[in-house]
């Protein structure tokens, strides 16, 4: 891991250093950075949470402007041809015969859509399950806390995560701070539960509340961000993985990402959300 100097410079190892440097020259020819440049310049480099919180800073404190996604990529027209192509306006999921004249690869997504079939519900439809307290661990490290495709087309989901707004830099950290309030409540309450310490029913009560806030918080912070999942996953159309799939991988990394993002560090949900997104 990367360790700070006194002056607050980033020490980072030689090859993150060298891609820092990169990217610092490249700033100064274009004006900025964006975070595709940054995921491009470290995607053959095995690079840990803490070593890329730790080359943001580094950028950060060089000076350099790092354009976000939601500034520059997030948006998304819903009848984009990478779309399209697979999924007509005029296509019906339940009408085999449309698809006659199709080649192997359209059956492919077809039949895809509807093995899926508990695939891309309407997001506004989806919750965060609340926790049975017998299990509130297992709830919080679980995948299945949160928002997976059920359901409908790709084109009704895909216009529904776009009626979800963006959210700025600051309702991203009064999110993230539920969360977290949310997470040391329920550790309290697994804690009381196991014996290990003792709580009166208002403190039950008074800490399920504030537990039921952050599952609250984690949703909405994933539905503002599915639009950056299916922007990331259109890039990779073609490359051998249906479009369904590549939204459900991305948006394991989505959550992943919610998890795991400190907003003490001062960079915005998406420039990090990013690099998990990737993965």
């Amino acid at each position: 891991m990367a360790a700070k100097k006194a002056n607050d410079e980033v020490k980072l190892s030689d090859e993150l250093t060298k891609i820092v440097d990169d990217l610092v020259s490249s700033s100064k020819s274009n004006g900025s950075i964006s975070e595709d440049d940054i995921q491009v310049a470290i995607r053959d480099v095995d690079v840990n949470d803490d070593e890329l919180s730790d080359l943001y800073d580094s950028l950060r404190v060089k000076g350099v402007e790092i354009t976000t996604a939601s500034e520059a990529t997030v948006s998304f027209a819903i009848e984009d041809d990478a779309v399209e192509d697979d999924f007509s306006s005029d296509d019906d999921l339940d009408d085999s015969s449309d698809f006659e004249d199709e080649d192997d690869e359209d059956f492919d997504a077809v039949n895809e859509a509807r093995e899926v079939k508990e695939a891309l519900r309407s997001v506004s439809k989806a919750k965060v399950s609340k926790p049975k307290r017998s299990s509130r661990a297992r709830a919080r490290r679980s995948d299945t806390t949160t928002v997976m495709l059920t359901g409908d087309p790709v084109r009704m989901y895909l216009k529904e995560i776009g009626k979800v707004d963006l959210l700025t830099a600051s309702e991203e950290v009064h999110l993230a701070m539920k969360i977290e309030a949310g997470t040391a409540a329920s550790q309290k309450l697994e804690d009381f539960e196991d014996g290990l310490i003792e709580l009166n029913r208002a403190e039950q009560r008074r800490l399920m509340r504030i537990e039921s806030v952050g599952l609250d918080a984690k949703q909405q912070l994933i539905s503002a961000n599915l639009r950056l999942v299916v922007s990331i996953a259109k890039r990779y159309v073609g490359r051998g993985m249906l479009f369904l799939d590549l939204i459900q991988e991305g948006n394991l990394g989505l959550i992943r990402a919610v998890e795991k993002f400190d907003y003490t560090k001062g960079f915005k949900f998406s420039t990090y959300a990013t690099w998990w997104i990737r993965q």
